[in-house]
């Protein structure tokens, strides 16, 4: 692999195109010619760390274009000829959907611009062709890839990830049923790239070559028998000794004197058998059809004809040269070479698909080939609209490629690393969602999996006897909603693109819908969301290097209205605007050695949620777990663990919210802030309403800002003392906790005095004590014991009528809500 910053490639007819990275000066200083370019070219070596030029000459080899270009980097090109006006330049740029990344420069006798792709990966062109004139001089094939995946591994690791979770849907649920061999036309037209990347993904490169040397080593032999006439003086048969009147023929007597072989008769021809190994069999058979099928795919894919989505033209691959027929191609190339091996000189055409045969099941190599051909009729089932989002002819939309592998690999995630049970869904539209997976009547496997549109499936979850019902959404709509009660924002519509809905055991069971719904309803319905980011690179990106907003970023805010942590700022929107929402955390194809706590989360409180955060999650070689994942799931674990339980601090914070935001708001207005009183709200103080006989005591309270009421009664049927004292009896019954008095206020007649008190202290006094702080008498004191309320911080108030708190009990204190005291009807 060879790195520049600048190439000249020769066109023909006196003209060359000119490549280099934008930020140089002059390109087309230095250059000169170098052993790996092809001739004539010549470049400028690279020194970067990510250089923007790259160029393999043994890339075709491995079903890669030799220049490579690197994505989201912007490219000078320029057009140098004789006459440059008789020439103008195209590219796949152009007839895409986002034209305003080719930005080409034409004047008189000059012909540059530059170019960069965006969210883009696979193979582009750019074409050099004669004015007025569908003739092309000259089109340079490149691949666009990128440095967040190492594109020749990690990124097909996620193609073929997703075919390979295609497949393993297959197999959950029990597809294919049947084999269907005669061939849907429309149905294969529809699904050749599937079959295709199911073919790969089976059979890649390095896998055919081991699956084809295991058939050479070992192969499926019978022992065969052939028998043919010899002549009798020239053949020998152990069968004509044992019977020869039965493998002898042509008998003669025998000459006179001379004795022969049975009876004096000789045999002319004796019948010889000859036994060895043959390659003649069913299994071999089968390989041989299956291998002329995987065959006929290549040829059918390098003939294959796509629409571009931009332009609506009808192209074909072949002309495109991108990487579905490079790999078509080395892969024909492969079982062209086995096809005309002597290993199938003898074996014979099939007759019907031994599935019956144990070496067919079992044995290596025969078995991979089996599972291969039945993927490739698999495949043909599957019914997936979203494909097309995602790839299509020989380029890829990668974002949203790995947006639908995060989804293929969280579904998996929660049945196998959670362990969750998952529930399966009839084809039904419900609350503008379906299913992720399921069977249509006519017996397809359908992925209802597209960009825009709301996809589910469901798991229940099971930790120590209890259980959680798990939703997991992909593209579901939280729109604005002034219901509190229900799914949505107080703002504006919002869709995340992952959604796990959490919801308790006890919700009834029914269709889902009802279910969430309840929980809504109860205000039991936790959310957590996820955004895939493929721009994203490093947790840096996301979080910044320090976590705080530098001066820096504000000024690119005020100056460029753009957000350098704008996916942060969009988690809290999530958790701010989202009803429910216990936390929101961007996935990202980072490079972040580790997902360490505290680094790439953060939380609101004490507990792992509420809170929002990043998790880097990529695909890895060979098609093992995705690196980060473990991670991943261990927080969502966590999560729902904490879930599970009601002693947690957000589920405290959780009820008491729902308890107040449902309560009515006309119980809450401007009518409250006619005092205040420092401490709790309204509507969680407690006041207390202490009877008095006339407005002389009401004002003795105020002035000396106290207030007795009886705590324990004298002993009935007791004589008491001279001196006033006596037994102490039974406690007075004041359906209420004194000691959770917030506010006090007096009350005659059924009507509260213009004034409240806040209360500072609340205690126990005996009779004696009340009356020395009184200076009453003894005697005079009606309890043995009195709770005493110290007064602070006196305001005035309007007087209100207060006959519907205190129903008629004179003689007792009364408490009440502050605010139900506050919405009371003011007295005339």
């Amino acid at each position: 692999m060879e790195y520049f910053d600048t190439l000249r490639i020769p066109l023909g007819e006196n003209a060359s195109l000119l490549l280099a990275d934008a930020s140089v000066v002059e390109p087309e200083a230095d250059l000169k010619y170098y052993p790996s370019l092809p001739l004539g070219w010549e470049g400028t070596p690279s020194d970067k760390e990510h250089p923007l030029i790259s160029f393999d000459p043994e890339a075709e080899n491995r079903g890669m274009q030799r220049l490579q270009l690197q994505e989201l980097k912007e490219y000078y090109w320029e057009l140098m000829a004789t006459d440059i006006d008789a020439f103008e330049v195209d590219s796949s740029l152009i007839q895409s959907t986002r034209k305003q990344d080719w930005k080409p420069k034409h004047r008189v006798g000059s012909c540059h611009g530059t170019f960069k792709f965006v969210n883009y990966l696979g193979t582009a062109w750019i074409s050099v062709k004669f004015r007025h004139s569908e003739t092309a001089l000259h089109t340079i094939r490149f691949d666009v890839v990128t440095v967040k995946l190492d594109h020749e591994n990690e990124y097909r690791a996620m193609v073929e990830a997703i075919a390979a979770e295609c497949q393993q849907l297959l197999l959950d649920w029990n597809a294919p049923t049947t084999v269907h061999l005669a061939v849907n036309p429309e149905s294969r037209a529809r699904t050749l790239l599937e079959q295709f990347l199911f073919l790969r993904h089976v059979l890649g490169p390095d896998r055919l070559d081991l699956f084809l040397e295991l058939l050479h080593r070992r192969p499926h032999v019978m022992l065969a028998r052939e028998r043919r006439w010899q002549s009798a003086a020239s053949g020998s048969s152990h069968l004509f000794l044992r019977d020869p009147l039965r493998f002898g023929r042509g008998w003669q007597p025998a000459l006179e004197g001379i004795p022969g072989m049975v009876a004096g008769y000789n045999a002319m021809e004796i019948l010889e058998e000859r036994k060895f190994d043959s390659l003649d069999t069913p299994p071999n058979r089968f390989v041989k059809f299956a291998l002329h099928s995987f065959r006929s795919l290549c040829e059918e894919v390098m003939n294959a004809e796509f629409k571009d989505k931009a332009t609506g033209r009808t192209r074909a691959i072949r002309q495109e040269q991108g990487t579905a027929y490079l790999e078509s191609v080395q892969m024909c190339d492969a079982l062209d070479q086995f096809l005309d091996s002597s290993f199938f000189d003898d074996v014979g055409e099939i007759r019907r698909i031994p599935f019956e045969s144990q070496a067919l099941q079992k044995r290596e190599g025969y078995r991979d080939i089996l599972l291969a051909w039945l993927m490739l009729d698999a495949a043909a089932q599957i019914d997936w609209p979203g494909r097309s989002d995602a790839y299509d002819g020989t380029n890829r939309d990668v974002a949203t490629l790995y947006e639908f592998w995060l989804y293929f690999v969280l579904a998996r995630a929660c049945k196998e690393r959670l362990g969750m049970d998952p529930l399966q869904d009839p084809l039904k539209k419900m609350d503008d969602a379906l299913p992720f997976c399921c069977l249509a009547d006519d017996g397809r496997m359908v992925i209802s999996l597209k960009r825009g549109e709301t996809s589910f499936c469901r798991f229940r979850w099971s930790r120590d006897g209890h259980q959680l019902r798990v939703h997991l959404f992909y593209n579901r709509k939280f729109g604005r909603s002034p219901d509190v009660r229900r799914r949505g924002t107080y703002s504006k519509g919002f869709r995340p693109d992952y959604t796990l809905v959490i919801i308790p055991e006890d919700i009834k069971e029914g269709d889902w819908l009802k279910a969430e719904q309840q929980a809504e309803d109860e205000g039991r319905i936790a959310y957590l969301h996820f955004d895939a980011k493929y721009r994203i690179e490093q947790l840096a990106a996301v979080f910044g290097e320090s976590g705080e907003e530098s001066d820096e970023d504000r000024m690119d805010q005020k100056s460029s209205g753009t957000f350098k942590n704008a996916d942060l700022y969009k988690m809290h929107t999530y958790n701010e605007a989202i009803r429910r929402t216990v936390g929101s955390y961007v996935l990202y194809p980072g490079s972040d050695p580790v997902n360490e706590a505290g680094k790439n989360r953060f939380e609101r409180y004490h507990e792992v949620v509420p809170g929002i955060g990043a998790f880097a999650l990529k695909p890895t070689r060979n098609g093992s777990e995705p690196a980060g994942l473990g991670v991943l799931m261990e927080f969502v674990g966590d999560l729902l663990t904490h879930q599970l339980s009601s002693f947690t601090q957000s589920y405290r914070v959780s009820y008491w919210t729902e308890s107040t935001v449902r309560e009515s708001s006309e119980e809450y207005g401007a009518k409250l802030v006619e005092f205040s009183l420092a401490g709790k709200p309204p509507k969680d103080a407690q006041i207390l309403l202490g009877f008095v006989r006339g407005d002389s005591d009401a004002s003795l309270c105020k002035g000396t800002k106290t207030f007795f009421c009886h705590a324990v009664e004298w002993k009935k049927g007791t004589v008491r003392k001279g001196d006033g004292s006596g037994e102490p009896g039974e406690p007075t019954s004041l359906n209420f906790d004194p000691f959770r008095s917030d506010v006090f206020t007096a009350y005659c007649q059924n009507t509260a005095a213009d004034w409240v008190a806040k209360v500072v202290d609340v205690r126990i006094v005996t009779a004696k004590d009340r009356a020395a702080e009184t200076g009453r008498q003894l005697c005079e004191m009606n309890a043995a014991y009195y709770y005493r309320f110290a007064l602070s911080e006196i305001q005035h108030t309007l007087r209100r009528d207060v006959s519907h708190l205190v129903r008629r009990r004179p003689g007792k204190p009364v408490a009440c809500r502050l605010s139900d005291f506050v919405l009371s009807p003011r007295a005339l």
